[in-house]
């Protein structure tokens, strides 16, 4: 339309116009101008053409899940390449929307890059969401814990139907673009990460209580608290860690109904107890 109004006839080649049609039309007056509008053109055409290109980048671009455990659940994993591509890809894209060129295609950009920008706020709050249900997921599996801590158990029984739906849609259709398309995905992972925040800090607070009771359990990590912690009808499990809470204790010698009835040393000495200890009492 441009070249229309400069010669000041319509300009409509097809795939038989020749030079000599355009030279009758008389496009040799207006060259320069004309020029102007052909690398206008050619310029706006790369940047389309870039976007076109990114676009289809992703239609094959599938995550890569793996069942965990034996939690029923597949996780994400190899997140690398996708992260690269997803860096990339929001670089060239504001890069391509910085260009004096753009007006042409500048609101199917803009959506473009709005689009690369949610997917990464999704990745983060997937990825933020995933790992800390990785830790809790075993913890609130014990009845114990469970029983210790009501409110946090309640909160993570939120959390885990979430994450699990979420995941299970991934599994069904793993396509990048269509998993995170999924009906507020990035609201229920933010809702979810700060109920895990939650959790985290009660948790914490938790193990706190536990060793301002009993102080050697600073000796220990939160891992090895919660092992202990996590079943307290079986006092055997401090076995792994009695050495770490008592210098010169290596092991504990239970009787059959599970009361201690000596202490052995790192060098195999057993020490026999005046009278049996009960742990629960």
């Amino acid at each position: 339309q441009q070249m229309s109004d400069i010669v000041g006839t319509p300009i409509r080649p097809t795939e038989e116009s020749t030079l000599a049609d355009m030279l009758e039309l008389g496009i040799q007056k207006h060259v320069t101008k004309l020029q102007e509008i052909s690398v206008l053109a050619t310029k706006e055409y790369a940047l389309e053409k870039g976007l076109k290109k990114m676009q289809d980048e992703w239609q094959g671009v599938k995550f890569e899940l793996l069942p965990y455990k034996e939690t029923g659940v597949d996780i994400l994993t190899a997140l690398d390449d996708i992260q690269v591509m997803l860096d990339d890809h929001i670089l060239k894209t504001q890069t391509m929307r910085g260009s004096p060129f753009i007006k042409a295609i500048e609101q199917p950009m803009k959506l473009w890059e709005e689009k690369l920008l949610s997917l990464q706020d999704i990745l983060d709050a997937w990825i933020n969401c995933q790992s800390s249900w990785m830790y809790l997921e075993p913890i609130f599996g014990y009845e114990d814990i469970l029983k210790q801590m009501p409110v946090e158990g309640r909160k993570f029984v939120r959390v885990n139907k979430v994450f699990r739906e979420i995941m299970a849609k991934a599994k069904a259709q793993p396509l990048v673009l269509e998993a995170t398309e999924q009906s507020n995905i990035l609201e229920k992972l933010q809702e979810s990460n700060a109920l895990l925040d939650d959790i985290q800090r009660g948790l914490n607070d938790y193990l706190e209580k536990k060793r301002l009771v009993f102080p050697r359990f600073f000796f220990l990590s939160n891992d090895e608290l919660l092992e202990i912690l996590s079943e307290t009808k079986d006092p055997t499990r401090v076995q792994p860690h009695i050495k770490k809470c008592f210098e010169g204790i290596n092991r504990l010698q239970f009787t059959k109904s599970d009361h201690i009835s000596a202490i052995i040393s790192i060098q195999k000495e057993v020490v026999p107890l005046v009278t049996n200890i009960d742990p629960s009492e």
